[in-house]
């Protein structure tokens, strides 16, 4: 048997997807990003405020007499020596010449806690800034850096002179008094005296630091919108995490994208409120937009047997077949309304029949001939008859796949005289459905899907048991949703294809 697999859907507008998203979990988001905004706020208005000064120290500076002695500074590498003085900026020795120039009885740990060094970008300059309750205190403790921060740079570079100075010393006291290196010596010894004229010279404080009038940080005002801007991503987070841990489906787009089906017809709540078929007479409206979809040029043999089922029970199948039969007998079309659904038979409950007796497991076993077990359960519709599914056999799937089944909606079909609509089982878990599938005498199939009960699992199982049969469904019907979305239909998304019977069996798609 050869398979038929229909186009995959496209994914669906993303941004569609999103807003359905927002509008289920709306109220996340929405406490999220008031969580964020109270946050934010409170966070701003008591924390303590803190001041920042800063002080601006330029390092490789060439001067004069740097120039003069050809003294190059500086590894000539801007961004080796911009991290280099960083690193000196924030180093405990400097920390601790800053101590005590402020005569501050603290740590150099404590101290550099409260500073921050960085390299300007393309520029020689390294930036300090400290931070304090005390604007004044920020300002002094910035100075105080740059300060021992030169001062340590120049140390460093005096005592390398001295300690070159004392080898070379050494070496002089070394050599004969008529040695040619003695005057190569003295000159190196008299260029590192002139070295220490300029020790530190190319490093200046080219911005003093000055207490700040204003505290440090963020607005009460940015602090709010930026914590909503926070708690509107969180809650976006947490929305999508929570629907997609949410296997049912809860809405039309949803079914459409992983059925891969258009949607002929909504069927509301109300809908499935009255318990029996007699009941509902004045609530067949969706059913007649139904009608409209499946067969829209009503013609004899047009489109004379119909199967409806779902992926899973309780998706309301049973209801959908009863109130398309009485759509169409509306009409004043016959329709025979067959329960193939024999594990699970409630045409008794719907018609209040009852349905152990005679009905489709009479016919197929031959007791009896069809045209005597038919029964018109609706006093003001005559049109419609109904044949349940009568007492339940041992083999149900074994009784579907039997040449009988043919047999009896051949003879219900009436030569295309008669509609026939079919209640089948759910199409997961069990295989009786799977067999009608296959049946040449079932024009086209109708699924029937439920918000809310249906998960994506089931959709997708059952999508796998569609795709490997022969008849393709015409489109789906969700049942159970809100009144304003009962008379959605998609006649431009159907087959036409699916509309017609061919004699004999349908072509293989």
């Amino acid at each position: 048997m050869s398979t038929r697999r229909w186009e995959e859907e496209p994914a669906g507008d993303s941004l569609a997807h999103a807003v359905g998203v927002l509008r289920r979990r709306w109220l996340v988001v929405a406490l999220a990003v008031v969580v964020g905004a109270l946050a934010g706020g409170i966070y701003q208005t008591t924390r303590t405020e803190s001041y920042e000064s800063t002080a601006n120290v330029a390092f490789g500076i060439s001067s004069l007499t740097s120039q003069a002695l050809q003294i190059s500074s500086g590894s000539g590498v801007p961004e080796r020596d911009a991290a280099t003085n960083v690193l000196i900026a924030r180093s405990p020795e400097v920390a601790a010449g800053a101590a005590r120039q402020l005569g501050l009885s603290i740590s150099p740990s404590e101290l550099l806690s409260t500073v921050s060094v960085d390299a300007s970008p393309n520029a020689n300059v390294i930036d300090i800034t400290a931070s304090s309750t005390d604007p004044e205190l920020a300002a002094r403790v910035a100075n105080a850096f740059a300060d021992q921060y030169i001062a340590f740079s120049r140390q460093t570079q005096i005592d390398g002179i001295d300690r070159a100075q004392r080898d070379l010393s050494t070496q002089l006291q070394s050599l004969p008094a008529d040695s040619p290196l003695r005057a190569d010596v003295e000159a190196s010894i008299q260029r590192l005296n002139q070295l220490r004229a300029v020790a530190g010279a190319d490093l200046q404080v080219i911005g003093r630091a000055t207490p700040s009038s204003e505290p440090s940080g963020l607005s009460v005002n940015l602090s709010i919108a930026l914590g909503a801007l926070f708690g509107l991503a969180i809650g976006l987070t947490i929305a999508f995490i929570v629907e997609s841990l949410n296997r049912r489906i809860s809405s039309i787009g949803e079914f459409e994208r992983e059925y891969g089906l258009p949607v002929l017809a909504t069927v509301p709540k109300a809908a499935f409120a009255r318990r029996r078929a007699a009941d509902r007479g004045d609530r067949l409206e969706p059913y007649r937009i139904l009608r409209a979809a499946v067969d829209p040029v009503p013609a004899p043999g047009a489109l004379d047997t119909i199967l409806v089922t779902s992926a899973v029970p309780a998706e309301g199948k049973t209801t959908v077949a009863i109130g398309l039969a009485q759509a169409i007998a509306l009409t004043g079309r016959r329709v025979t309304l067959v329960e193939l659904d024999l594990r699970r038979p409630t045409f008794g409950r719907h018609f209040e029949l009852d349905d152990r007796e005679g009905g489709v497991v009479a016919a197929l076993t031959h007791e009896l001939p069809a045209a005597q077990l038919l029964v018109e359960p609706l006093d003001d519709l005559h049109e419609l008859s109904v044949l349940p599914s009568g007492a339940l056999p041992p083999n149900p799937s074994e009784l579907l796949s039997s040449p009988a089944v043919q047999e009896l909606l051949t003879e219900l079909a009436d030569g295309g005289e008669t509609t026939v609509v079919i209640d089948a089982p759910a199409l997961n878990l069990i295989a009786d459905t799977q067999v009608l599938l296959d049946n040449p005498c079932i024009s086209t199939a109708i699924v029937v899907a439920r918000p809310g009960q249906t998960t994506r699992d089931d959709v997708r199982r059952a999508r796998a048991i569609l795709d490997a049969h022969i008849l393709r469904p015409l489109g789906l019907v969700i049942a159970g949703i809100g009144e304003s979305g009962q008379a959605y239909t998609a006649p431009s998304a159907r087959p036409t294809g699916a509309r017609r019977r061919l004699a004999g069996r349908r072509p293989r798609f």
